[in-house]
């Protein structure tokens, strides 16, 4: 009982790191298969999480705008199939007049004939494609993206602040047009359709630029990216096992993906490579000058949403090596996926387990007595 109490009915922020492992685990788990049962079981996961574990944010809000666009990455990929993919498949839907190239473009078919199997194929890359858009998504709605910069390493501190502009851009465009839409609804102008939403573009654009200097500027007035004068000993020191960090890590993952080569080769190279760039780190992190206070914990809670989100990518690398006819479905000639692996079902279920097991976030302190205010009897007597 005291267990649940703790981690299951207390109320904080999870790390926002352990939310980014797991969101990327899951999009690997999306890019190995193109079964529709595992893809719809991926987004099924996605979303259970995000809508239980998501606050009342500016960038909780994003959520809806990565599922517009995993939508629209279907529909395009639809398009570009019909209008230059591979014409492949038995069964004909309907036929567009080809268009001939020139022979320097040979092997590209404009138009052409469709048939189902090449569009239900085009459908599936699309559908991997936008559920890994929407696993990014999940990370975005749920990890807070300040935190997630005061959590960086101190070498990482010009790239990560980059990054973190880079990846509040939507949230920020999903504020802003939520408080331009109430502002033109509240002044009687209830244009909606295409009509209504040319009206708000460019604000929305306009406002998006002006929140996003407006966090640079704060993040530089309070010491993000300055760097302390250290020795040149350990700039070089950095900088070699940077390299050769690099270099480990480059390399190893190309012999890990190369089938050829032996894994024992492999393995050690890439943990010699990460463990170079983990110096390297830890030695550019004493340039950091600006102090960080009030830093997350990192507790069972991390713990478990990263595991949690590891599984499903180590059931799917698994399956894939053991089994890879129930990852890849071919679709010529057209037919169902005949099993579905269970293994990876099993993975995607524990992946929903941060849903109900992680601690909910901190009650809005203003929020609430505003509310009170609102429900209090002196008010309803007036």
């Amino acid at each position: 009982m005291k267990w649940i109490e703790r981690y299951v009915l207390s109320r904080r922020m999870v790390h926002p790191w352990a939310w980014w492992v797991w969101a990327l685990g899951i999009a690997g788990c999306a890019s190995m298969t193109n079964n529709p049962y595992i893809l719809a079981l991926t987004f099924a996961t996605l979303c259970f999480v995000v809508f239980n574990r998501r606050g009342s944010s500016p960038w909780s809000r994003a959520f809806p705008i990565y599922l517009m666009i995993a939508g629209w990455l279907v529909v395009y990929r639809l398009v570009m199939h019909i209008v230059v993919g591979a014409k492949i498949g038995t069964i004909e839907l309907f036929r567009i007049p080809p268009v001939q190239l020139p022979e320097w473009a040979a092997g590209i078919h404009v138009f052409g004939t469709v048939y189902l199997e090449g569009l239900i194929i085009a459908t599936t890359q699309g559908l991997t494609l936008g559920t890994m858009i929407v696993a990014v998504g999940a990370a975005n709605s749920l990890a807070d993206p300040k935190k997630l910069l005061k959590s960086l390493p101190g070498a990482l501190g010009e790239l990560g602040t980059a990054v973190v502009i880079g990846i509040s851009i939507a949230p920020q465009m999903a504020e802003s047009a939520f408080r331009i839409n109430r502002a033109r609804t509240l002044r009687g102008d209830d244009a909606k359709g295409v009509r209504g939403f040319a009206r708000i573009l460019m604000p929305v654009f306009q406002d998006t630029l002006d929140r996003s200097l407006a966090l640079a500027n704060s993040m530089d007035a309070r010491g993000y990216g300055r760097q302390a004068h250290v020795s040149k000993f350990q700039q070089r020191v950095t900088s070699i096992f940077g390299a050769f960090g690099i270099l480990g890590v480059t390399v190893g993952l190309f012999v890990v993906l190369d089938a050829s080569s032996p894994m024992f080769v492999a393995v050690p190279v890439f943990i010699t490579g990460v463990g170079f760039l983990i110096i390297s780190l830890v030695v550019a992190s004493h340039r950091k000058t600006s102090t960080t206070f009030d830093q997350l914990p990192w507790g069972a809670a991390e713990w478990l949403v990263c595991i949690t989100g590891v599984i499903p990518l180590l059931m799917a690398a698994l399956t894939r090596y053991l089994d890879p006819g129930s990852m890849i479905t071919t679709w010529v000639p057209l037919h169902m996926p005949d099993t579905v692996p269970l293994l990876v079902v099993a993975g995607l279920v524990v992946a929903t387990m941060p849903g109900f097991l992680t601690p909910r976030l901190p009650k809005n302190k203003v929020r609430v007595k505003r509310r009170k205010a609102i429900n209090s009897p002196e008010r309803a007597e007036v």
